[in-house]
């Protein structure tokens, strides 16, 4: 018999399910470590006629298909998927008068918004007196400012940059169909894997310092697509092909 070997490598996709209608596939960028695990309750019959005990029939109960893998790409869209949030994009405002009342020396605070242009901070009396800059320290990209020195009563004016904010935990249970297009390193034949409605588990870690490059764990389970044909092709949770090469013609 022809020994068999195998070595994957591939690229994976997620597609958004939206009342039951899957969207257009999004490659998550490069995955060093992709894991199915399949599970099943087993409930197991012990005969009591030959003195043995032994075990003469097994039933699989509960079936469950679980994943697991690392992201590298963190664009914005793998960003909101690991973190189970949204994307929210924050338009650009204008501040006026925000009253900020007495402050001491190094305190600091952050002001509502990024990318700080056109600054006013005065001491807030009518008529306002402007407030040297050599008093405070204003970060305009963080959008923080540090005070200098002790201050009785400050009121800051500014306009913010146009930014996107990711929610964490805020957007839990999405459903998206999960495909890998992937190729046998030895025997150069493609292989295709498709899961039919997956669900990413809350549980994960957001690494925010880094001594070489920032991967992110990502785990999740398969659901059974009852739509699906249970004997047939597709099956419940999905389908693993080996694609043969075509024929040459």
């Amino acid at each position: 018999m022809a020994k068999k070997y195998i070595s994957l490598r591939g690229k994976f996709s997620l597609a958004p399910i939206v009342e039951g209608v899957v969207g257009a596939m999004r490659e998550l960028g490069n995955i060093p470590d992709f894991t199915l695990e399949i599970t099943a309750e087993k409930i197991e019959h012990t005969e009591s006629m030959s003195g043995d005990d032994t075990t003469d029939l097994v039933l699989y109960n509960t079936t469950a298909v679980s994943f697991s893998g690392t992201l590298e790409q963190l664009d914005s869209d793998n960003l909101a998927y690991i973190l189970s949030g949204k994307n929210v994009a924050v338009d650009t405002k204008t501040v006026a008068d925000l009253d900020l009342g007495a402050v001491t020396k190094g305190q600091k605070i952050k002001l509502d918004g990024f990318n700080i242009s056109a600054p006013i901070v005065t001491d807030g009396e009518s008529p306002a007196v402007p407030i040297e800059s050599t008093k405070y320290k204003l970060d305009a990209v963080y959008g923080t400012i540090e005070f200098l020195v002790d201050l009785p009563k400050v009121v800051i004016g500014y306009k913010t940059g146009a930014v996107t904010h990711t929610t964490i935990a805020s957007d839990f249970g999405k459903e998206y169909a999960l495909f890998f297009e992937g190729i046998d390193k030895i025997s150069k034949e493609k292989v295709f894997l498709a899961l039919h409605r997956t669900v990413k588990s809350p549980d994960s870690s957001f690494g925010l310092i880094h001594e070489e490059f920032g991967s992110y764990e990502i785990s999740g389970d398969a659901l059974g697509d009852l739509s699906k044909d249970k004997d047939g092709a597709l099956g419940l949770y999905g389908y693993y092909t080996q694609i043969p090469k075509a024929p040459t013609p």
